[in-house]
């Protein structure tokens, strides 16, 4: 993909102390061409101690003020919204308060609001001169689902009719029973209909969702899926009129990622996401796609392919034609309801003490993969090799990836595969899809390769440690994207404890068009 991660001349250190986990921020153009930045200053991923803390800048982000104290001793995730009438608006959950200057983030004026309490609050949208929107997130009862891991999630949206005095619930923007819908970002569309895209928090790879209301948040459409995976999002149209996202890029090959296009484009299912560090590795060439590696993450080859969304209703079926050549334990695999491994003669089914299939030694293989609830029916060139328990419950049974089975050790190998295949019936969503990938149409991730551009790489680091981010346009026309970053390729790195917040320049050309 394009990517600016390595471009120093992009990319600027907003703030970065050692003893602090600076996060979560937000950034907008204010007066004067200012740019303001509120984030977070803590100890650690889940704080003990929090503040929220705000910087500026007055020249298009290169330098930036020392912190200032937004609110001592309590504070999380802060969202800006600068009104027409010049105000500016921040909102922040922990804190239930907003914040509020009238001289371009000079100075600040605290205010409580009063009623619900919104666990990760958007930017304000105002309907109205008085009349404000927002949405936020909540889990529903203390029990996790086994299909998400977690309890389940409801986006909401919270209305205010005197400026943010106080909020109330106002509609139920999005629930989904098997999807952890949660921390959408609304914007409104050229012609008046808002646009709520959300995070999907199961962590096995289902892309983010979009939902449009036709009534100013009254109601609103089904969730509908995009072709790109992502956390935090924040939406919003950019001069041209075309969407802009920047995210948590929760496909194998983490980092902050910005994605470009119309609605249009954003209602499109999933497309594939890959993680392939090593230059040269895989290899294309026309008879498969070669992955010959060595161990540990920097030679690690792993695609993402589509997730069932309820595997207690769904129908799926994956075929792929590979040959191996030599394979560690965890270097050559499907998961499909679990871990098929391949060796170059046998394949692994998964499960303690299942008894392998054998293959002939330098011979491809075919083998077809069909998921019915509670069970995986297998074939392999041509011939049944038995039927496989799965539990249709579990959220390890959704994701579906191929390439190595671990990323950081005992994956080395060299591996050839020839063509996969993946169709899913979703009765519930009503939704049939189907991916057919053979050399001829390039890579398998090539939809992301040339269509979402990577702000910077950090797959070393703990997903929790970097991505937040806003976004606001520059007076020049260029963008300019605030975002947390832990720097898991840094010394003296430790997960959960260091992150600092960064800031990067891009621009329209820096999107890569649809081939």
């Amino acid at each position: 993909m394009p990517s600016l991660s390595g471009d120093r001349s992009r990319h600027v250190a907003i703030d970065a102390r050692p003893g602090h986990y600076l996060c979560f921020p937000d950034v907008r153009t204010v007066g004067g061409g200012r740019l303001l930045c509120v984030y977070r200053q803590s100890d650690k991923h889940v704080a003990d101690r929090a503040d929220l803390l705000f910087t500026v800048s007055d020249d298009l982000g290169r330098t930036w003020s020392s912190p200032q104290y937004l609110n001592a001793a309590v504070g999380h995730c802060p969202r800006v919204t600068h009104l027409e009438d010049g105000r500016i608006l921040v909102i922040d959950d922990h804190s239930q308060c907003q914040f509020w200057s009238i001289d371009n983030a000079r100075s600040f004026h605290r205010a409580p609001y009063t009623g619900a309490y919104m666990p990760l609050p958007d930017r304000v949208v105002p309907l109205s001169p008085g009349h404000f929107i927002t949405t936020a997130h909540t889990h529903r009862g203390e029990q996790a689902m086994p299909k998400i891991r977690q309890a389940p999630s409801e986006q909401l949206v919270y209305a205010s009719s005197n400026q943010g005095a106080s909020w109330r619930p106002y509609s139920v923007l999005a629930y989904d029973p098997n999807l952890v819908l949660c921390e959408a970002s609304m914007t409104r569309l050229p012609d008046g209909r808002l646009l709520a895209l959300l995070r999907e928090n199961s962590f096995v790879f289902e892309p983010m969702y979009f939902c449009i209301s036709h009534d100013q948040g009254a109601t609103w459409t089904d969730p509908k899926p995009t072709p790109v995976a992502g956390h935090r999002p924040t939406v919003g149209v950019t001069p041209s009129g075309r969407l802009l996202v920047t995210y948590r890029n929760v496909g194998p090959d983490g980092g902050t990622a910005a994605w470009m296009g119309t609605l249009d484009e954003l209602d499109h299912d999933y497309e594939v996401h890959g993680l392939h560090p090593s230059p040269g590795n895989p290899l294309l060439t026309p008879e498969g796609l070669l992955i010959e590696n060595d161990p540990g993450l920097s030679h690690a080859v792993r695609y993402a392919l589509r997730p069932m969304s309820d595997p207690e209703r769904a129908r799926a079926e994956l075929t792929a034609e590979l040959l191996v050549a030599e394979a560690q334990e965890k270097a050559c695999a499907i998961h499909f309801a679990g871990w098929w491994r391949f060796f170059p003669d046998r394949i692994m089914p998964p499960g303690k003490d299942t008894p392998p299939i054998p293959v002939e030694p330098g011979q491809p293989v075919r083998i077809t993969l069909r998921y019915a609830p509670g069970q995986v029916e297998a074939s392999v060139n041509g011939h049944a090799a038995g039927t496989y328990p799965a539990d249709a419950r579990a959220a390890e049974t959704r994701a579906v990836i191929f390439g190595n089975a671990a990323t950081q050790e005992q994956n080395g190998g060299r591996h050839l595969w020839k063509s996969v295949s993946l169709s899913i019936s979703e009765p519930r969503y009503d939704r049939e899809y189907s991916w057919r990938w053979a050399p001829s149409q390039g890579l398998p991730d090539a939809y992301v390769l040339a269509r979402v551009l990577e702000l910077a790489n950090d797959r070393q680091a703990n997903p929790g440690d970097y991505g937040y981010s806003g976004w606001d346009v520059l007076p020049d026309g260029r963008y300019f994207c605030a975002f947390h970053h832990g720097g898991g390729d840094l010394p003296g790195y430790e997960p959960g404890r260091s992150s600092h917040v960064r800031g990067a320049w891009f621009e329209d050309s820096d999107f890569t068009p649809t081939p």
